[in-house]
Protein backbone atom coordinates (compact mmCIF):
# COMPACT_ATOMS: atom_id res chain seq x y z
CA UNK A 1 0.00 0.00 0.00
CA UNK A 2 1.06 3.58 -0.42
CA UNK A 3 2.61 5.82 2.20
CA UNK A 4 -0.51 8.00 1.99
CA UNK A 5 -2.84 5.04 2.70
CA UNK A 6 -0.74 3.98 5.69
CA UNK A 7 -0.73 7.53 7.05
CA UNK A 8 -4.50 7.81 6.57
CA UNK A 9 -5.06 4.52 8.41
CA UNK A 10 -3.14 5.78 11.45
CA UNK A 11 -4.81 9.21 11.41
CA UNK A 12 -8.28 7.65 11.19
CA UNK A 13 -7.41 5.07 13.85
CA UNK A 14 -6.59 7.81 16.38
CA UNK A 15 -9.62 9.91 15.44
CA UNK A 16 -12.34 7.29 15.00
CA UNK A 17 -11.24 4.61 17.46
CA UNK A 18 -9.54 6.49 20.28
CA UNK A 19 -11.10 9.97 20.11
CA UNK A 20 -14.62 8.91 19.09
CA UNK A 21 -14.72 5.40 20.63
CA UNK A 22 -15.98 3.70 17.47
CA UNK A 23 -15.15 0.11 18.41
CA UNK A 24 -16.95 -1.14 15.30
CA UNK A 25 -14.00 0.19 13.28
CA UNK A 26 -11.25 -1.94 14.91
CA UNK A 27 -11.08 -4.44 12.04
CA UNK A 28 -10.70 -1.58 9.54
CA UNK A 29 -7.46 -0.49 11.20
CA UNK A 30 -5.90 -3.65 12.66
CA UNK A 31 -4.85 -6.94 11.10
CA UNK A 32 -5.95 -10.17 12.77
CA UNK A 33 -2.19 -10.88 13.07
CA UNK A 34 -1.65 -7.74 15.19
CA UNK A 35 1.27 -7.65 17.64
CA UNK A 36 1.46 -5.17 20.52
CA UNK A 37 4.85 -4.42 22.11
CA UNK A 38 6.28 -7.49 20.36
CA UNK A 39 3.63 -9.88 21.68
CA UNK A 40 1.04 -11.65 19.56
CA UNK A 41 -2.33 -12.31 21.16
CA UNK A 42 -4.84 -15.04 20.41
CA UNK A 43 -7.42 -12.39 19.53
CA UNK A 44 -5.62 -9.09 18.94
CA UNK A 45 -8.79 -7.32 17.76
CA UNK A 46 -10.58 -8.20 21.03
CA UNK A 47 -7.54 -6.91 22.92
CA UNK A 48 -7.73 -3.57 21.12
CA UNK A 49 -11.47 -3.27 21.83
CA UNK A 50 -10.81 -4.01 25.52
CA UNK A 51 -7.96 -1.51 25.86
CA UNK A 52 -9.89 1.28 24.13
CA UNK A 53 -12.95 0.54 26.30
CA UNK A 54 -10.87 0.67 29.51
CA UNK A 55 -9.32 4.02 28.57
CA UNK A 56 -12.51 5.61 27.27
CA UNK A 57 -14.45 4.45 30.35
CA UNK A 58 -11.94 6.18 32.62
CA UNK A 59 -11.44 9.22 30.37
CA UNK A 60 -14.55 9.66 28.20
CA UNK A 61 -13.29 13.01 26.89
CA UNK A 62 -9.84 11.64 26.03
CA UNK A 63 -8.26 13.09 22.94
CA UNK A 64 -5.15 12.25 20.96
CA UNK A 65 -3.70 15.14 18.97
CA UNK A 66 -1.01 14.53 16.36
CA UNK A 67 2.03 16.74 16.90
CA UNK A 68 4.27 15.05 14.32
CA UNK A 69 3.83 12.11 11.96
CA UNK A 70 6.63 10.57 9.91
CA UNK A 71 5.78 7.92 7.34
CA UNK A 72 8.22 5.85 5.35
CA UNK A 73 7.14 2.75 3.49
CA UNK A 74 5.17 0.54 5.85
CA UNK A 75 6.25 2.35 9.05
CA UNK A 76 4.45 5.29 10.66
CA UNK A 77 5.88 7.07 13.70
CA UNK A 78 3.78 9.60 15.62
CA UNK A 79 4.47 12.10 18.35
CA UNK A 80 1.12 12.58 20.08
CA UNK A 81 -0.39 14.60 22.90
CA UNK A 82 -2.98 12.74 24.96
CA UNK A 83 -5.30 14.55 27.35
CA UNK A 84 -8.40 13.69 29.30
CA UNK A 85 -10.38 13.97 32.52
CA UNK A 86 -10.65 11.10 35.02
CA UNK A 87 -14.44 10.71 35.07
CA UNK A 88 -14.82 6.91 35.25
CA UNK A 89 -13.20 3.95 36.95
CA UNK A 90 -9.75 3.19 35.49
CA UNK A 91 -9.00 -0.51 35.32
CA UNK A 92 -5.24 -0.95 35.43
CA UNK A 93 -4.20 -3.34 32.68
CA UNK A 94 -0.67 -4.62 31.93
CA UNK A 95 1.91 -3.30 32.17
CA UNK A 96 0.14 -1.41 35.00
CA UNK A 97 -1.20 -3.40 37.93
CA UNK A 98 -3.16 -2.89 41.10
CA UNK A 99 -6.71 -2.01 42.07
CA UNK A 100 -8.95 0.01 39.79
CA UNK A 101 -8.66 3.76 40.28
CA UNK A 102 -11.81 5.61 41.24
CA UNK A 103 -12.56 8.76 39.24
CA UNK A 104 -11.41 12.03 40.78
CA UNK A 105 -12.26 14.62 38.12
CA UNK A 106 -8.62 15.61 37.59
CA UNK A 107 -7.19 16.23 34.13
CA UNK A 108 -3.95 15.22 32.48
CA UNK A 109 -1.99 16.11 29.37
CA UNK A 110 1.05 14.04 28.34
CA UNK A 111 3.17 13.10 25.34
CA UNK A 112 3.34 9.70 23.63
CA UNK A 113 5.46 8.26 20.82
CA UNK A 114 3.89 5.48 18.74
CA UNK A 115 5.44 3.31 16.03
CA UNK A 116 3.21 1.31 13.71
CA UNK A 117 4.03 -1.23 11.02
CA UNK A 118 1.31 -1.68 8.41
CA UNK A 119 0.62 -4.34 5.82
CA UNK A 120 -2.17 -3.88 3.27
CA UNK A 121 -3.09 -0.60 5.02
CA UNK A 122 -3.75 -2.36 8.36
CA UNK A 123 -1.72 -2.22 11.56
CA UNK A 124 0.24 -5.42 12.14
CA UNK A 125 2.58 -4.11 14.82
CA UNK A 126 2.52 -1.37 17.45
CA UNK A 127 5.04 -0.10 19.96
CA UNK A 128 4.81 3.01 22.13
CA UNK A 129 6.64 5.10 24.69
CA UNK A 130 4.14 6.80 27.00
CA UNK A 131 4.53 9.28 29.84
CA UNK A 132 2.58 7.21 32.38
CA UNK A 133 4.56 8.80 35.23
CA UNK A 134 3.45 12.26 34.14
CA UNK A 135 -0.14 11.12 33.66
CA UNK A 136 -0.45 9.47 37.07
CA UNK A 137 1.31 12.40 38.74
CA UNK A 138 -1.19 14.84 37.21
CA UNK A 139 -4.07 12.54 38.26
CA UNK A 140 -2.70 12.31 41.82
CA UNK A 141 -2.28 8.52 41.59
CA UNK A 142 1.47 7.85 41.63
CA UNK A 143 0.80 4.76 43.77
CA UNK A 144 -0.52 3.04 40.64
CA UNK A 145 3.06 2.89 39.33
CA UNK A 146 4.61 1.61 42.58
CA UNK A 147 3.31 -1.95 42.33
Amino acid sequence: MSVEENRECIERHFQELWNEGRLDRVSEFFSSEFMNFGERFQDGLALIRHVVTVWRTAFPDMRFTTDLMITTGDVVVCEMTLQGTHLGEFQLIPPLSGPNLAPNGRTFKVKHMHRFVLRNAKIVEHFAVRDDLGMFHQLGNLAALAR
